[in-house]
Formats: C-alpha cells, sequence, structure tokens
C-alpha cells in the first residue's frame, strides 16, 4: 500500500502534475492542500506519511505516521527547537532555491544605497532639480559576506563582477568551517574573528539562519565597531542583528546605508521607530518567497529528488541536522 503524501506549498500546474507523477509511480497518494484552513490541515495531518511546505509547527502534534518534513524555507529555526517536529522525522528544507532572487536583491539594494538613489526619489516628490554629489561603487572595496551558504554565494559572484583591474573586490567569507575557501571568496574565517573584520569591512552582508550561534551576533558592541561609513545588508534572520541598537544614532549613524529585508518582530508593527532611521531601508521580508519564479521551480526540484530519495532512491538533499540548525 502506497504512502499519503500532502503538499502546502502553491506549485505550478505542470510542477504539480510532475510531483503527482512521482508519486504515482510509487504506489503514493498526493493530495495538494494549499488552499486549506487550518482545522482541515490538522485533520489531514494525522494520516500524512509526508508534507511538502512549511506547515505550522502547532499543528504537528497528531502527526504520528510523519517520516518526512520538505520545507519551503532554507531557514528551519521554527522546526528544529525540541518538540516541534516528531524525533523521527527526516526533515530536507529548500536551500539552493533563494540565491538567486535574494542576492539580486541584495546587490540592488546595495546600489541603490551606494548610488543615493533614495535621495533623488525624493527631490522627484519634492519637484527639486538638485545634484547630490559624489557616489560609491563596489569596486574596490572589502566585502564581508557572513554566511557561506548558496545565498551568500551568489551575492558575492554577482558582486565581483563590478571590480576593475586597478580597484579589485576583496571578499571576505565568515561561516563556521574554515577549512576551505569557497570560490569566489578570498579569504575564509570563523565567527569569533568578527571584531576584527567588521573594522575593515566597506560592506557587510549577512545571510545567517536563525540559531542560538547568531542571535543577536550583531549587537549593540558589535555594530559600534564596523567600519564608519560602510554599508549592512541583513536578508537572514532578523535575531541576527540586535534590531532596538539600529535604532540608536550612535550606531546608525557609523553606516553610509543598511537595508534589512528581515526583522526580529515580523511583521513589523506600523509606525514602529525602526521605519524612521535616517539611512535604513526594510522591504517587508519578500526577498525569497515565490516572486520569482525561478525559486519555486527550484523547490519543485528539490522535492522531487527528495521524494525519490525517501523511497530509498540516491541521497536526500538539503537534509536539515537538527543539533546545528543548518543543512547538510
Amino acid at each position: 500500500m502506497g504512502k499519503r503524501i500532502i503538499s502546502i506549498v502553491p506549485f505550478t500546474e505542470d510542477q504539480k502534475k510532475t510531483l503527482k507523477s512521482i508519486a504515482s509511480s510509487y504506489g503514493d497518494e498526493l493530495d495538494f492542500m494549499e488552499k486549506a484552513d487550518s482545522d482541515q490541515l490538522k485533520k489531514e495531518i494525522r494520516t500524512a506519511d509526508a508534507i511538502i511546505g512549511n506547515i505550522d509547527p502547532d499543528l504537528l502534534s497528531g502527526a504520528e505516521n510523519l517520516s518526512w518534513l520538505q520545507l519551503n524555507s532554507a531557514g528551519v529555526d521554527n522546526y528544529v527547537k525540541p518538540g516541534a517536529v516528531p524525533e523521527k522525522t527526516t526533515i530536507t528544507c529548500a536551500s539552493g532555491s533563494y540565491g538567486t532572487a535574494i542576492s539580486e536583491y541584495m546587490v540592488a539594494m546595495l546600489l541603490v544605497m551606494m548610488k543615493k538613489i533614495p535621495l533623488y526619489l525624493k527631490n522627484q516628490e519634492a519637484g527639486l532639480w538638485r545634484d547630490e554629489g559624489s557616489v560609491a561603487s563596489p569596486a574596490g572595496k572589502k566585502i564581508l559576506v557572513v554566511g557561506t551558504g548558496d545565498i551568500g554565494l551568489s551575492f558575492a559572484r554577482r558582486i565581483k563582477v563590478f571590480e576593475l583591474p586597478d580597484h579589485p573586490i576583496r571578499l571576505v567569507g565568515v561561516r563556521r568551517r574554515t577549512d576551505t575557501v569557497p570560490e569566489p571568496l578570498d579569504e575564509i574565517h570563523s565567527l569569533d574573528e568578527l571584531p576584527g573584520l567588521v573594522k575593515e569591512a566597506d560592506v557587510i552582508a549577512l545571510s545567517l539562519p536563525g540559531t542560538q550561534a547568531t542571535y543577536h551576533l550583531f549587537d549593540k558592541k558589535l555594530l559600534s565597531q564596523c567600519k564608519k561609513g560602510s554599508y549592512l545588508i541583513n536578508v537572514g534572520r532578523g535575531s541576527v542583528i540586535e534590531n532596538e541598537a539600529l535604532k540608536d544614532p550612535e550606531v546608525y549613524g557609523r553606516f553610509a546605508g543598511i537595508y534589512i529585508d528581515v526583522c526580529e518582530r515580523e511583521p513589523l508593527p506600523d509606525h514602529d521607530p525602526l521605519y524612521a532611521v535616517p539611512n535604513l531601508y526594510i522591504t517587508p521580508h519578500i526577498t525569497g518567497f515565490y516572486h520569482l519564479d525561478i525559486t519555486l521551480q527550484r523547490i519543485a526540484e528539490i522535492a522531487e529528488h527528495n521524494m525519490k530519495a525517501w523511497h530509498g532512491e540516491g541521497q536526500f538533499v538539503s537534509r536539515v541536522n537538527r543539533s546545528t540548525g543548518y543543512a547538510d
């Protein structure tokens, strides 16, 4: 007898057809329930052997048969907490799906800040024709890439193209393992070396997961040590930066520009003081999601691969290590 799979990801019709074909080849039943409400999902989960999508962890208490959970996110912090997902359940995530979409936002917003685009937009709204003076370029800069997974390395590859023969870009990576230096990085360091590294970095790009080790990694003390006039970007987890510290003029005043797509509290409440920080630019956690069709296609491809691995054909990709909160 086949197994039962539930998907809550809004796949395209073609993607659904492919996934359903793979499931059928093993005699499995695959139901697409992206429009189901919580009560319906809670009922259906009781008979599910596998789930594709970021199901609310609170609904998993009755998932007695669940042996595989395929998340549609790269971040897994809500699913590795003790008791959130049954211990017997293999968790795989969508690491590798978001690099293109998120890194393009990172490059775009860095250029927006460097070229003073927000000032010119304000001038246009006010009906002013005014030159705002000198601008910056990624060329010749030391760029600190904190988190060198798919997103961090995608950003590094894209920003590297801005270097010039006489103005090379120095790409410095920070991650847990320092045994190898992945392309296109020039050097690699560990998290405990950050205090020295931020003092010299012209750009600091964060794409870290939310773990105990990364919680408030960039607190007021570390933020206050960052190079004067540098740029700060965070697209990983909001908890990596102490958000209250960003409201301090002594902190935000050190930076030429700050861009965050993630906050500690989401959604960020209307009229929160964070919105009013002069050189801080916020997007509402949208850089990943499904706005880019490439992202959804890659999630579908990972789900297809892991569905086969679940049946013993090959190895899981982006399998989550519960103790570290990272995908192996």
